[in-house]
């Protein structure tokens, strides 16, 4: 499983993820559907972790998905103690999705990130090793965006969280 989760959120591989929630709905589920897969996501999601969001397919290409950024930050740091979790998220500067992005900064292999893009949405979450030693989780959903500019935009905020210092 940990294998998978490294394939899917490392390089945000959306064909991995919509597998992965059919996987869960056969598994856990009634049947090997989206709708099966989402439904058992949601439940367990509610059950551990107190979240209750809207989603309608296992990649996050649905403009129906919906969820704010205290609800994925709750998740964040309920999930920073699994390693097979963080170790699967783009390293900025390095790997994934944020290998591009925030070369030759502060954020630069100390932050960790899943990115979302749609058409006008643009999402970063995820985990910066701060200059005062602690890991900060952040969430900076943007919508009604034109994703090519809200990056640079995300990759400052990136670098700002990572400098924090207390």
């Amino acid at each position: 499983m940990s294998k998978l989760i490294e394939l899917t959120n490392t390089p945000s591989d959306n064909f991995f993820a919509e597998t992965l929630i059919k996987d869960l709905g056969a598994r856990f589920g009634r049947g090997g559907t989206t709708a099966d897969g989402v439904a058992v996501v949601e439940a367990h999601i509610a059950a551990a972790f107190g979240i209750h969001h809207r989603f309608n397919d296992g990649s996050g290409l649905s403009y129906d998905d919906r969820t704010s950024p205290s609800q994925v930050v709750r998740l964040l740091r309920a999930m920073a103690g699994n390693p097979f979790f963080t170790n699967s998220l783009a390293i900025a500067g390095r790997t994934g999705t944020l290998a591009l992005e925030m070369h030759g900064t502060y954020a630069q292999g100390r932050c960790r990130g899943k990115t979302g893009t749609l058409h006008s949405v643009s999402n970063v979450v995820g985990y910066c090793h701060a200059r005062d030693g602690d890991t900060l989780a952040y969430a900076l959903l943007m919508n009604g965006v034109i994703p090519d500019a809200a990056h640079p935009i995300q990759d400052r905020m990136q670098v700002a969280i990572a400098r924090f210092n207390g």
